[in-house]
């Protein structure tokens, strides 16, 4: 699997948005430093990561970068700030591969590689979490998601 910054360089650079620029920076104890980056394209902060280390951090900031494109080529909107997963949902496996299978049907055929499994990702959480929202086992709140209990 390619590295997440090196995809996003390259998504980047096809979509024609010129390079990524990484913002970081660097807190704490230097026994224990943290550091926090931003991945920006055109002047739009895109993704946030943090990490133990610089690389680490822009990692992460890559991964939500191409997270947040990945909503934007399915027409959704997003910010920077969005995790992956914000569970916790409850696991209903029959539906989580109703909306997988649903997800890779509709994701565009022109994505390959890791763009095509972040999509298929992002699509069939969506699916799986709409579903979840009809059946009552989702609650939004103030824009947290919990779980009924």
């Amino acid at each position: 699997m390619r590295h997440p910054k090196a995809a996003l360089v390259e998504r980047a650079q096809a979509e024609g948005r010129g390079k990524p620029v990484f913002a970081t920076e660097r807190s704490g104890p230097d026994h224990e430093p943290l550091f926090r980056s931003e991945a920006a394209l055109d002047g739009t902060v895109y993704g946030r990561g943090e990490g133990g280390n610089k690389r680490e951090a822009e990692r992460r900031a890559a991964e939500a970068a191409l997270l947040a494109l990945d909503h934007e080529l399915l027409g959704e909107t997003a910010t920077a700030g969005d995790a992956p997963f914000d569970g916790p949902w409850p696991l209903v496996e029959p539906v989580l591969a109703a909306a997988l299978q649903v997800a890779q049907a509709r994701v565009p055929s022109e994505l390959r590689g890791d763009a095509a499994r972040e999509a298929v990702q992002t699509f069939a959480l969506k699916l799986y979490k709409g579903v979840l929202e009809d059946l009552g086992e989702v609650v939004e709140d103030e824009g947290e998601t919990t779980t009924e209990t």
